[in-house]
């Protein structure tokens, strides 16, 4: 199905244009999605979300191409993922226990020190 007939779809709001666009654009969505994300789960949402996007933006606009529009929202969508999955990585438990391993690594004595303790034990 070419892109006038899926945006025709979108149009007269039938189910099936979002099933035509999975068909058409759906591997290249997830591609996008998978090389931001590194995450199946996550870009497959994304992907999701993508459709749900598409089905909100079209009867108002009529995108000249459709594949960038979709890709567009695919690439916001998984960088807002990004953003998100990325910042629940500088959460201050991490911070906690990067402390506790403080008295596990050695740095305190100098190399002459630790060759000093060694001669006299």
């Amino acid at each position: 199905m070419d892109d006038k007939q899926i945006l025709d779809l979108f149009w007269s709001r039938s189910e099936n244009a979002v099933y035509e666009t999975g068909m058409k654009y759906g591997k290249l969505c997830m591609r996008l999605a998978m090389n931001i994300l590194s995450s199946l789960e996550d870009s497959e949402e994304c992907v999701n979300d993508t459709y749900l996007g598409v089905w909100n933006a079209i009867p108002p606009q009529r995108p000249v191409s459709l594949s960038a529009f979709i890709c567009k929202i695919t690439r916001n969508l998984a960088l807002k993922k990004y953003d998100y999955v990325s910042a629940r990585k500088r959460n201050p438990v991490v911070a906690v226990s990067l402390t506790e391993l403080e008295d596990c690594i050695s740095g305190l004595e100098t190399i002459e020190e630790q060759i000093e303790n060694r001669r006299i034990e």
